[in-house]
Protein backbone atom coordinates (compact mmCIF):
# COMPACT_ATOMS: atom_id res chain seq x y z
CA UNK A 1 0.00 0.00 0.00
CA UNK A 2 0.88 3.48 -0.72
CA UNK A 3 1.88 5.46 2.32
CA UNK A 4 -0.58 8.38 2.92
CA UNK A 5 0.69 11.68 1.93
CA UNK A 6 2.24 13.79 4.68
CA UNK A 7 1.09 17.56 4.91
CA UNK A 8 4.02 20.06 3.39
CA UNK A 9 5.85 21.57 6.65
CA UNK A 10 4.90 25.26 7.11
CA UNK A 11 7.82 27.10 6.29
CA UNK A 12 9.83 29.23 8.84
CA UNK A 13 9.37 32.78 8.85
CA UNK A 14 12.50 34.91 7.71
CA UNK A 15 13.97 36.80 10.51
CA UNK A 16 13.66 40.60 9.98
CA UNK A 17 16.70 42.07 10.44
CA UNK A 18 18.24 46.18 10.69
CA UNK A 19 17.80 46.63 7.03
CA UNK A 20 14.59 46.13 6.69
CA UNK A 21 13.43 48.08 9.70
CA UNK A 22 15.82 50.92 8.57
CA UNK A 23 14.31 50.91 5.00
CA UNK A 24 10.69 51.02 6.25
CA UNK A 25 10.04 54.35 5.85
CA UNK A 26 10.62 53.98 2.26
CA UNK A 27 7.23 51.43 2.60
CA UNK A 28 5.58 53.94 4.39
CA UNK A 29 6.25 56.78 2.50
CA UNK A 30 5.17 54.69 -0.74
CA UNK A 31 1.78 53.65 0.72
CA UNK A 32 0.98 57.42 1.43
CA UNK A 33 1.71 58.34 -2.44
CA UNK A 34 -0.44 55.95 -3.61
CA UNK A 35 -3.22 55.89 -1.66
CA UNK A 36 -4.91 59.36 -2.24
CA UNK A 37 -7.87 58.87 0.44
CA UNK A 38 -5.35 59.00 3.38
CA UNK A 39 -3.78 62.35 2.20
CA UNK A 40 -6.33 64.46 4.32
CA UNK A 41 -5.48 62.50 6.97
CA UNK A 42 -1.61 62.77 6.83
CA UNK A 43 -1.52 66.65 6.54
CA UNK A 44 -3.23 66.71 10.04
CA UNK A 45 0.02 67.23 11.79
CA UNK A 46 1.23 69.58 10.07
CA UNK A 47 -1.83 71.94 10.53
CA UNK A 48 -2.06 71.24 13.78
CA UNK A 49 1.34 72.56 14.32
CA UNK A 50 0.68 75.42 12.78
CA UNK A 51 -1.92 76.58 14.25
CA UNK A 52 -0.60 75.97 17.97
CA UNK A 53 2.79 77.61 16.62
CA UNK A 54 0.77 80.88 15.63
CA UNK A 55 -1.11 80.84 18.42
CA UNK A 56 1.93 80.62 20.80
CA UNK A 57 3.46 83.21 19.17
CA UNK A 58 0.72 85.33 19.00
CA UNK A 59 -0.07 85.43 22.28
CA UNK A 60 3.63 85.97 22.80
CA UNK A 61 4.25 89.05 20.84
CA UNK A 62 0.27 90.45 21.79
CA UNK A 63 0.26 89.85 25.31
CA UNK A 64 3.49 88.61 26.98
CA UNK A 65 5.63 91.74 25.50
CA UNK A 66 3.16 94.65 26.48
CA UNK A 67 3.01 92.96 29.71
CA UNK A 68 6.32 92.69 30.43
CA UNK A 69 7.82 95.79 28.17
CA UNK A 70 4.91 98.39 29.51
CA UNK A 71 5.69 101.96 29.37
CA UNK A 72 9.80 102.59 30.55
CA UNK A 73 10.05 105.20 32.69
CA UNK A 74 11.23 108.50 31.68
CA UNK A 75 13.27 108.93 34.99
CA UNK A 76 16.72 107.56 33.94
CA UNK A 77 17.48 106.04 30.26
CA UNK A 78 19.03 103.06 31.94
CA UNK A 79 16.09 102.15 33.88
CA UNK A 80 14.23 102.31 30.29
CA UNK A 81 16.66 99.87 28.22
CA UNK A 82 16.94 97.50 31.38
CA UNK A 83 13.11 97.02 31.26
CA UNK A 84 13.34 96.94 27.18
CA UNK A 85 16.16 94.48 27.60
CA UNK A 86 13.86 91.56 30.11
CA UNK A 87 11.08 92.67 27.66
CA UNK A 88 13.27 90.79 24.63
CA UNK A 89 14.77 88.25 26.98
CA UNK A 90 11.09 86.92 28.22
CA UNK A 91 9.52 87.34 24.78
CA UNK A 92 12.27 85.31 23.35
CA UNK A 93 11.47 82.67 25.98
CA UNK A 94 7.59 82.62 25.19
CA UNK A 95 8.27 82.11 21.86
CA UNK A 96 10.92 79.29 22.46
CA UNK A 97 8.61 77.16 24.88
CA UNK A 98 5.17 77.98 23.08
CA UNK A 99 7.33 76.31 20.12
CA UNK A 100 8.52 73.02 22.35
CA UNK A 101 5.21 73.25 23.47
CA UNK A 102 3.40 72.97 20.15
CA UNK A 103 5.81 70.16 18.94
CA UNK A 104 4.93 68.22 22.22
CA UNK A 105 1.05 68.88 21.58
CA UNK A 106 0.67 68.30 17.88
CA UNK A 107 1.07 64.50 17.87
CA UNK A 108 -1.07 63.11 20.52
CA UNK A 109 -3.76 66.04 19.32
CA UNK A 110 -3.62 64.03 15.93
CA UNK A 111 -3.65 60.71 17.17
CA UNK A 112 -7.35 60.42 15.60
CA UNK A 113 -6.13 60.68 11.95
CA UNK A 114 -3.18 58.62 12.39
CA UNK A 115 -5.42 56.27 13.64
CA UNK A 116 -7.19 56.39 10.40
CA UNK A 117 -3.82 55.50 8.92
CA UNK A 118 -3.28 52.70 10.62
CA UNK A 119 -6.22 51.33 9.67
CA UNK A 120 -5.97 51.87 5.94
CA UNK A 121 -2.77 50.09 6.14
CA UNK A 122 -4.44 47.08 8.20
CA UNK A 123 -6.78 47.31 5.32
CA UNK A 124 -4.46 47.03 2.39
CA UNK A 125 -2.68 43.84 4.19
CA UNK A 126 -5.82 42.09 4.84
CA UNK A 127 -6.00 42.77 8.73
CA UNK A 128 -10.02 42.63 9.35
CA UNK A 129 -10.90 46.21 10.71
CA UNK A 130 -10.74 46.59 14.34
CA UNK A 131 -13.50 48.24 16.47
CA UNK A 132 -13.23 51.95 16.60
CA UNK A 133 -11.73 53.63 19.89
CA UNK A 134 -13.36 57.23 19.93
CA UNK A 135 -11.81 60.63 19.62
CA UNK A 136 -11.35 60.87 22.93
CA UNK A 137 -9.40 57.64 23.89
CA UNK A 138 -7.16 57.79 20.55
CA UNK A 139 -5.69 61.52 21.95
CA UNK A 140 -5.49 59.74 25.19
CA UNK A 141 -3.87 56.98 23.61
CA UNK A 142 -1.21 59.36 21.79
CA UNK A 143 -0.60 61.18 25.09
CA UNK A 144 0.04 57.99 27.18
CA UNK A 145 2.82 57.27 24.41
CA UNK A 146 4.24 60.55 24.48
CA UNK A 147 4.43 60.16 28.40
CA UNK A 148 5.82 57.02 28.51
CA UNK A 149 8.81 57.84 25.82
CA UNK A 150 9.45 60.82 27.75
CA UNK A 151 9.45 59.34 31.46
CA UNK A 152 12.03 56.41 29.81
CA UNK A 153 14.24 58.77 27.41
CA UNK A 154 14.51 61.99 29.05
CA UNK A 155 16.43 61.01 32.43
CA UNK A 156 18.65 59.15 29.77
CA UNK A 157 19.20 61.82 27.39
CA UNK A 158 19.40 64.88 30.22
CA UNK A 159 22.38 62.56 31.98
CA UNK A 160 24.04 61.93 29.18
CA UNK A 161 24.01 65.78 28.21
CA UNK A 162 25.07 66.70 31.83
CA UNK A 163 28.18 63.92 32.06
CA UNK A 164 29.36 65.13 28.23
CA UNK A 165 29.56 69.07 29.84
CA UNK A 166 31.40 67.54 33.05
CA UNK A 167 33.68 64.95 31.92
CA UNK A 168 36.57 66.24 29.46
CA UNK A 169 35.70 63.99 26.16
CA UNK A 170 33.12 61.94 26.86
CA UNK A 171 30.84 63.34 24.26
CA UNK A 172 32.86 60.80 21.91
CA UNK A 173 30.41 58.62 24.07
CA UNK A 174 27.58 60.12 25.19
CA UNK A 175 26.68 61.64 21.53
CA UNK A 176 26.16 57.92 19.98
CA UNK A 177 24.73 56.70 23.10
CA UNK A 178 21.96 59.55 22.89
CA UNK A 179 21.25 58.79 19.02
CA UNK A 180 20.63 55.21 20.15
CA UNK A 181 18.57 55.96 22.50
CA UNK A 182 16.31 58.33 20.63
CA UNK A 183 16.42 55.89 18.12
CA UNK A 184 14.36 53.37 20.59
CA UNK A 185 12.59 55.99 21.75
CA UNK A 186 11.08 56.70 18.47
CA UNK A 187 10.41 53.41 17.37
CA UNK A 188 8.42 52.96 20.86
CA UNK A 189 6.57 55.56 20.09
CA UNK A 190 5.62 54.95 16.56
CA UNK A 191 4.89 51.02 17.29
CA UNK A 192 2.62 52.18 19.74
CA UNK A 193 -0.13 53.42 17.58
CA UNK A 194 -0.98 50.13 15.84
CA UNK A 195 -0.42 47.96 19.26
CA UNK A 196 -2.15 50.63 21.48
CA UNK A 197 -5.36 49.65 19.25
CA UNK A 198 -5.27 46.12 19.15
CA UNK A 199 -5.04 46.02 22.93
CA UNK A 200 -1.30 44.85 24.19
CA UNK A 201 -0.23 45.44 27.42
CA UNK A 202 3.01 47.32 28.23
CA UNK A 203 4.85 44.21 29.36
CA UNK A 204 3.75 42.21 26.44
CA UNK A 205 5.36 45.17 24.04
CA UNK A 206 9.13 45.56 25.87
CA UNK A 207 8.88 41.56 25.25
CA UNK A 208 7.89 42.11 21.66
CA UNK A 209 10.57 44.35 21.48
CA UNK A 210 12.90 43.27 22.71
CA UNK A 211 12.51 39.59 20.66
CA UNK A 212 12.69 41.70 17.34
CA UNK A 213 15.31 44.34 18.97
CA UNK A 214 17.47 44.54 15.55
CA UNK A 215 14.67 45.58 13.31
CA UNK A 216 13.52 47.91 16.17
CA UNK A 217 16.48 49.57 15.98
CA UNK A 218 16.68 49.61 12.47
CA UNK A 219 13.68 51.29 12.22
CA UNK A 220 14.35 53.91 15.16
CA UNK A 221 17.60 54.52 13.49
CA UNK A 222 15.91 55.55 10.25
CA UNK A 223 13.05 58.05 11.76
CA UNK A 224 15.66 59.10 14.34
CA UNK A 225 18.21 60.57 11.21
CA UNK A 226 15.18 62.30 9.42
CA UNK A 227 13.66 63.98 12.37
CA UNK A 228 16.99 65.91 13.63
CA UNK A 229 15.65 68.19 11.23
CA UNK A 230 13.50 70.76 12.72
CA UNK A 231 9.61 69.89 12.82
CA UNK A 232 9.75 66.61 10.45
CA UNK A 233 9.39 65.06 13.94
CA UNK A 234 5.71 66.35 13.26
CA UNK A 235 5.56 66.24 9.60
CA UNK A 236 6.87 62.75 8.92
CA UNK A 237 4.53 61.21 11.77
CA UNK A 238 2.08 59.95 9.01
CA UNK A 239 4.92 58.54 7.00
CA UNK A 240 5.54 56.87 10.51
CA UNK A 241 2.74 55.42 11.51
CA UNK A 242 2.14 53.71 7.79
CA UNK A 243 5.67 52.31 8.34
CA UNK A 244 5.41 51.06 11.77
CA UNK A 245 1.75 49.21 10.62
CA UNK A 246 3.75 47.19 8.39
CA UNK A 247 6.22 45.99 9.80
CA UNK A 248 4.52 45.32 12.65
CA UNK A 249 2.23 42.56 10.99
CA UNK A 250 5.31 41.38 9.32
CA UNK A 251 7.08 40.83 12.65
CA UNK A 252 3.90 39.11 13.89
CA UNK A 253 4.08 36.63 11.64
CA UNK A 254 5.70 33.63 13.63
CA UNK A 255 5.98 36.03 16.80
CA UNK A 256 4.16 34.71 20.39
CA UNK A 257 2.46 37.98 20.30
CA UNK A 258 0.89 37.22 16.68
CA UNK A 259 -0.30 33.91 17.90
CA UNK A 260 -2.19 35.33 20.94
CA UNK A 261 -3.81 38.37 18.88
CA UNK A 262 -5.11 34.92 16.57
CA UNK A 263 -2.93 35.59 13.60
CA UNK A 264 -2.50 32.99 11.03
CA UNK A 265 -0.15 32.82 8.35
CA UNK A 266 -0.28 30.87 4.46
CA UNK A 267 2.72 30.79 2.47
CA UNK A 268 0.93 29.53 -0.60
CA UNK A 269 3.23 27.87 -3.28
CA UNK A 270 1.17 28.11 -5.90
CA UNK A 271 1.05 32.19 -7.74
CA UNK A 272 -2.49 31.66 -8.73
CA UNK A 273 -3.43 31.01 -5.08
CA UNK A 274 -1.60 33.76 -4.19
CA UNK A 275 -2.75 36.69 -2.25
CA UNK A 276 -4.31 39.64 -3.91
CA UNK A 277 -2.26 42.27 -2.16
CA UNK A 278 1.07 40.87 -2.98
CA UNK A 279 1.10 42.94 -6.25
CA UNK A 280 4.00 43.64 -7.82
CA UNK A 281 3.43 46.65 -9.51
CA UNK A 282 2.92 48.06 -5.29
CA UNK A 283 5.14 51.46 -5.10
CA UNK A 284 5.09 51.04 -1.84
CA UNK A 285 7.12 47.41 -2.54
CA UNK A 286 6.24 43.99 -2.01
CA UNK A 287 4.05 43.28 0.74
CA UNK A 288 4.72 41.19 3.79
CA UNK A 289 5.56 37.17 2.68
CA UNK A 290 2.58 35.33 3.24
CA UNK A 291 -1.29 36.64 4.16
CA UNK A 292 -1.71 37.84 8.29
CA UNK A 293 -5.62 36.99 9.14
CA UNK A 294 -6.71 37.68 12.34
CA UNK A 295 -8.87 34.57 13.27
CA UNK A 296 -12.93 35.76 13.40
CA UNK A 297 -14.59 32.42 14.31
CA UNK A 298 -13.81 29.49 16.27
CA UNK A 299 -15.27 26.87 13.53
CA UNK A 300 -12.02 24.82 11.97
CA UNK A 301 -10.92 25.32 8.26
CA UNK A 302 -12.70 22.49 6.08
CA UNK A 303 -9.68 22.62 3.77
CA UNK A 304 -7.15 22.21 6.62
CA UNK A 305 -6.91 18.51 6.27
CA UNK A 306 -4.69 16.88 3.02
CA UNK A 307 -6.50 14.70 1.09
CA UNK A 308 -4.58 11.88 -0.65
CA UNK A 309 -4.58 11.78 -4.57
CA UNK A 310 -4.41 7.89 -5.31
CA UNK A 311 -7.50 6.07 -4.10
CA UNK A 312 -6.63 2.97 -1.95
CA UNK A 313 -8.66 0.76 -4.09
CA UNK A 314 -6.05 1.02 -6.83
CA UNK A 315 -3.03 0.25 -4.78
CA UNK A 316 -3.44 -3.83 -4.40
CA UNK A 317 -4.36 -6.04 -7.50
CA UNK A 318 -7.87 -7.54 -7.96
CA UNK A 319 -8.51 -11.25 -6.63
CA UNK A 320 -11.74 -11.98 -7.04
CA UNK A 321 -11.26 -12.39 -11.28
CA UNK A 322 -11.93 -16.27 -12.00
CA UNK A 323 -9.31 -18.08 -13.90
CA UNK A 324 -10.22 -18.72 -17.48
CA UNK A 325 -11.64 -22.48 -17.89
CA UNK A 326 -10.17 -25.05 -20.18
CA UNK A 327 -13.46 -26.26 -21.22
CA UNK A 328 -14.04 -26.07 -25.12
Amino acid sequence: MTPPVSPPAPAKPRRIGLLRGFFSVFRGAGFLLITPRSWPYALVPGLVLGLLAGLGIWLSLAVVWPSVSGSAPDAHWFSALAIRAAGWIVTTAALLLSLLLAVALAPPLSAPALEHIVGQREASLGIPERAPLGFWREVACGLKAQLVVACFAGPLLITLWVLGLVIPGATFVTTPLAFLITALGLAWNLFDYPLTLRGVSMRERLRFTWRHRAATLGFGLSFALLFWVPCFGVLLLPVGVAAATELLWSLLEGDPLGAKLGLQTNAPTDPTNASPRADPTDPAGPAPRVDAVLQTDTEPQADTEPQADTPQADTEPRTDTAPPSDEP
